[in-house]
């Protein structure tokens, strides 16, 4: 997004809530496994039972530390756990068990691609520039646990509570306010998720929304120092609502400005529908949440392998252990790729694998191909970006292509064009058909069939067919004599129409040149 005018700056921070990918809740056995019926996934603990206690789950703290790692954070060796006091209809103990005062990991942060639409870009990204590659730094990161879900009942003018949420395990992620733009924010986000996602530490179900944001953003004119001012945008559950909410929220604050109305601290809603921020209330004075150490939990003690484990107390989690077990991460994942494919892949290729939403089957492809033979990996290469991204819609449609069309199924067709049996222009149609075929056990040579997509090689075919062609169009046999590239092209176009999607260029290209110069002499 840019300014209507170039007097203003903005400030965009996001405090990330992350749902973490755990069997159990964070601290009791109930199951965390999402869309389950209502009210069914409840220990004694999630409805504030008189009595139930709280123990913590240590693979949600395995994440954390995972995750701390993934971010470059230094890591609290000694931390404790707080309750946060404020009452939710759907919070029945009145309190969230969270970090505040000493969170386990602080002082992080995450390089990122800045990754926008190209027709969005100010200029074309070139390779090895380095400009797009962003720095957000990270404050904080704690542990803490979801509330219930709220249902509201429109019809009966009443809310019902469901408890299967409350308990599960939370990373919240606290950013500084680095981010400048609403492509900036979408960009790290991405960048976020895929680490998130590399590292275990929330999974892609389709069921439930696993990480949820809440944005800060301000503008001020520029040479001027901030005011302290912020707008608190809650609860956004999708990258490219993050995006058109910072977007909205940034040219509704420069109207203001620029129309001589005071901003102040406010808690604002985003409407998808709408696009555009709704007030909730205002931040008039700061809220006492009368934070206290939880008086039913030890702290949480982490030891690297410099340390002597004070006890053999199996709740000492050793990071250092944590930390070899740990995968590579998405950036190093890239620099990596582009050695090994540094004969055909480019920075841009990479930042348009990323654009498109293509990486992950772009790697699964790699994995099934033989490593020296460069150049079906960079047909492969060649056809996502071409083919697939226009059926995908620019990536958009990726995740219901990657379902249908397997690494196996695209491979097949990869072969197909390289004996020749299709050729270059049916491909897409190929894809297409396949992608929406309602026949899944049908076969791609009964695709091929059923479509009369296979390409004709037989030159016995091909040079009647190309005589033909020349028989029809006299005048272009003609222009053959003064101007041979255009007569050419002109006659590779009619018989590509009259026989669609089976034409080699180069096949016809060689017979029509060898018939018009037999002609000539």
């Amino acid at each position: 997004m840019t300014f209507l005018t170039n007097r203003f700056y903005s400030l965009i921070g996001f405090e990330i809530h992350v749902k973490l990918a755990t069997k159990s809740k964070i601290f009791s056995k109930a199951s965390a496994l999402p869309a389950r019926p209502t009210n069914t996934q409840v220990s004694l603990l999630d409805m504030s039972v008189p009595g139930s206690l709280p123990y913590l789950n240590r693979s949600c703290l395995e994440a954390g530390i995972r995750m701390a790692f993934g971010l470059h954070c230094s890591i609290n060796k000694s931390s404790f756990l707080e309750r946060k006091h404020y009452f939710y209809p759907d919070s029945p103990s009145g309190y969230q068990i969270t970090q505040q005062r000493k969170p386990y990991a602080f002082n992080g942060f995450l390089e990122y691609p800045l990754i926008a639409k190209r027709d969005r870009l100010q200029a074309k990204y070139v390779p090895d520039k380095k400009e797009i590659i962003k720095k957000c730094r990270i404050d904080r990161i704690q542990l803490e646990h979801d509330t219930g879900r709220s249902i509201h009942d429109e019809h009966d003018q009443r809310t019902l509570i469901d408890l299967n949420r409350s308990g599960t395990g939370l990373l919240e992620i606290v950013t500084h306010p680095d981010i400048r733009t609403s492509v900036e924010g979408e960009s790290f986000l991405r960048e976020l998720n895929r680490l998130l996602i590399a590292y275990n530490i929330c999974e892609q179900s389709g069921l439930e929304t696993p990480v949820r944001v809440d944005a800060n953003v301000s503008v001020h004119e520029k040479n001027t120092k901030p005011t302290g001012f912020r707008v608190e945008i809650k609860n956004i559950s999708s990258f490219v609502d993050v995006k058109n909410a910072v977007d909205f929220e940034l040219k509704r604050q420069e109207r203001m400005l620029l129309n001589a109305q005071p901003l102040c601290s406010e808690t604002r809603t985003y409407d998808s529908n709408k696009r555009q921020t709704i007030h909730i209330r205002r931040k008039e004075e700061k809220i006492d949440y009368c934070f206290m150490p939880e008086p039913n939990l030890p702290p949480l003690y982490l030891y690297d392998d410099n340390d002597i484990m004070p006890t053999n107390n199996p709740n000492y989690i050793n990071i250092d252990e944590i930390h070899r077990q740990l995968p590579l991460s998405p950036f190093k994942q890239r620099e990596q790729m582009q050695i090994k494919y540094k004969d055909f892949l480019t920075t841009e290729h990479i930042f348009d694998l990323l654009r498109y939403e293509m990486m992950d089957y772009f790697n699964e492809l790699m994995a099934l191909v033989e490593p020296s033979d460069i150049n079906r990996q960079h047909l492969i290469l060649e056809v996502l970006l071409d083919d697939v991204k226009r059926m995908t819609w620019g990536g958009e449609k990726m995740n219901k292509f990657v379902k249908i069309i397997k690494p196996e199924l695209f491979l097949h067709i990869i072969d197909y064009l390289e004996r020749r049996i299709i050729t270059r222009f049916s491909l897409y149609e190929i894809l297409l058909i396949s992608y929406k075929n309602k026949q899944p056990d049908k076969s791609l040579e009964q695709i091929l069939n059923d479509n009369n997509l296979v390409g004709i090689v037989d030159n016995e075919k091909l040079v009647p067919m190309c005589q033909q062609v020349i028989d029809d169009n006299p005048k272009l046999a003609e222009k053959y004599k003064t101007n041979p590239k255009k007569a050419i092209e002109q006659l590779r176009l009619a018989i590509c129409k009259q026989y669609p999607g089976r034409i080699h260029n180069d096949l016809v290209i060689d017979i029509f040149t060898d018939i018009l110069n037999k002609q000539s002499s």
